[in-house]
């Protein structure tokens, strides 16, 4: 009975003493409704707005000096077969007039050798023919042996003899004079035809002086890093008019602004998240107050490690398509502006892959550069604040992402 009176006290004491605290000290005991719904996973990455197709013009191999003479300039519309890049081709064509100076004078060699061999065999068949005249004529000779002394029928067949000795020697010095004839004429037709190899391969040379857009899209000057000769830390200079260049590395590119997408790198739970198809909500860098609709276009299936980075994680490429409609809308692209940009696209779409897809950093930054990206709207009722409309259980992630800002530049036909 006194252990039931004591804790009976206790609880009592406590309750007055809860209701004595102050109303403000009383609410800020945390508390929490407690409800049923999905999880909705977020992830932060980084990425960058590249284009889906673009061409990089390379500097030809001339077989001396690649000078830069004509060049578009940064930021230029190209359209399709436009001249972009132009090498001076002085050394080229002198090459060419040496080369075509050596065929002539092997061609005069040719025929002169070819009339000699004709009069020689016209020769030849001369004195064949008299030395088949003279056999002849001393077999008709050994016939009259029978009716001749013994000394002057020895003279015949001796005579008979040596006919046909000669007769012999000529046919095998003819047979010999024609090999060594056939042998001189054919080092000159193969020296003819190195000098005609060797000027195909000149005019080849000359023909790509001059770099054609491959298709339509923006022109992006690459830098001179070949002929740079500065120290550690100062910026690399763009490639100019006048300037020497290495064959093979690349000079400009070409890229087709009609149709963008997004590239970034994920973590492996990130990726465990994500599926092709997913719809995606993107956020630019250059229009952080307006959101555009994009899906997943293809997710790298091994990890790799970025070692140019801060961070040496390996982690998984994934590529997101962008709506362009609506992202030109945006940009403040009129209604037939965006179709012929789109109408662009499509054409571009339809030709054979091009070799290379280089970042649209190569220009420095395209509008944009940066996106943020929200995927899917989970299952939370009425969806995600911003995020696409609520769904049912086991619906698509969210992802966001965000990018280094873009400068300049323009859209086609913006």
């Amino acid at each position: 009975m006194i252990l039931l009176f004591v804790v009976g006290g206790g609880v009592f004491a406590a309750w007055k003493m809860y209701n004595a605290m102050p109303a403000q000290k009383q609410s800020q005991i945390p508390t929490t409704p407690v409800r049923k719904g999905d999880v909705i996973v977020r992830s932060y990455a980084r990425g960058e707005l590249r284009a889906v197709r673009s061409a990089t013009l390379t500097a030809p191999n001339l077989f001396g000096t690649v000078q830069v003479t004509k060049l578009a300039a940064l930021g230029a519309f190209a359209k399709d077969k436009d001249l972009v890049v132009e090498f001076d081709d002085a050394e080229v064509l002198s090459r060419i007039e040496d080369k075509q100076l050596e065929l002539d004078q092997t061609d005069e060699q040719l025929r002169k050798q070819q009339a000699e061999l004709a009069i020689r065999n016209n020769q030849d068949q001369v004195e064949l023919l008299q030395a088949r005249y003279s056999v002849r004529r001393a077999e008709l000779e050994v016939k009259r042996n029978e009716l001749l002394a013994i000394i002057d029928a020895k003279k015949n067949e001796l005579s008979l003899e040596e006919s046909r000795r000669r007769l012999q020697k000529l046919e095998s010095d003819i047979k010999s004079r024609m090999q060594q004839a056939e042998a001189e004429l054919a080092v000159l037709r193969e020296r003819k035809n190195k000098g005609l190899m060797e000027m195909v391969r000149e005019r080849a040379r000359l023909t790509q002086v001059k770099l054609l857009a491959p298709m339509s899209g923006l022109v992006a000057i690459k830098q001179n890093r070949g002929g740079f000769m500065g120290t550690f830390g100062m910026a690399v200079p763009d490639i100019r008019e006048g300037d020497q260049v290495q064959p093979g590395i690349p000079v400009a590119d070409i890229l087709d602004l009609s149709e963008l997408e997004v590239v970034a790198r994920v973590g492996e739970l990130d990726r465990a998240n994500l599926r092709e198809g997913q719809d995606v909500l993107l956020s630019l860098d250059a229009v952080p107050d307006k959101k555009f609709n994009g899906k997943i276009k293809s997710m790298s299936g091994t990890a790799s490690a970025n070692l140019f980075s801060a961070d040496p994680a390996k982690k998984f490429d994934v590529v997101f398509s962008i709506d362009m409609p609506q992202l030109l809308s945006a940009l403040g692209a009129k209604p037939d502006q965006i179709q012929r940009i789109m109408a662009t696209a499509e054409a571009n779409r339809k030709k054979p892959p091009l070799a290379t897809m280089p970042s649209m950093f190569a220009m420095g930054g395209m509008p944009g550069g940066g996106a943020a990206m929200m995927m899917g709207g989970g299952g939370m009722p009425g969806g995600m604040p911003g995020g696409m409309p609520g769904g049912g259980g086991g619906g698509p992630q969210m992802m966001v992402m965000q990018g280094p800002g873009g400068a300049g530049g323009g859209m086609p036909g913006g």
